[in-house]
């Protein structure tokens, strides 16, 4: 006679738990700014120390380009918005920017000290994320006509 293992269905399953975190907004922005970061620190390197470009050369092709994939994969997969894609494509590209210079002051900053923009540039990385998430998620993709958070 074989027994039968009846699962425990008092014990919470892992799975919904998973979705949720997944399905986090932060979270996604993270896994997108991540490939979006690789992208950036990829293309930066292989500019910089391949092709010979100058720092701000290579700093000014690599962030664009992550932008655009950065802003096309957060607009329909975790903003889920598709209405006003130019003006939130402005507001991406605004805020990317501000990014963009707080990014190469960071790279400016460790060159000074020593630590060269290899360095600077994946120490930047943290700073900028904080910084571009929270105002994309509060501008960006805002949902039209909700209000901002007081």
């Amino acid at each position: 006679m074989s027994e039968r293992t009846i699962p425990n269905t008092d014990a919470p399953s892992i799975r919904p738990a998973l979705r949720r975190v997944l399905e986090h907004q932060a979270l996604k922005y993270l896994l997108i700014g991540g490939a979006a970061s690789a992208i950036d620190v990829l293309l930066f390197m292989a500019l910089y120390n391949l092709a010979g470009f100058t720092d701000w050369q290579a700093h000014s092709v690599s962030v664009p380009a992550s932008v655009l994939f950065s802003f096309a994969i957060n607009a329909r997969h975790n903003f889920k918005t598709n209405d006003y894609i130019l003006l939130r494509l402005l507001s991406f590209s605004v805020v990317c920017l501000i990014g963009f210079l707080v990014g190469y002051g960071v790279i400016v900053a460790a060159g000074s000290v020593g630590f060269g923009a290899n360095l600077g540039k994946l120490a930047s990385l943290p700073v900028v994320f904080i910084l571009q998430y929270t105002l994309n998620s509060r501008i960006t993709f805002r949902k039209a006509g909700a209000r901002r958070p007081a």
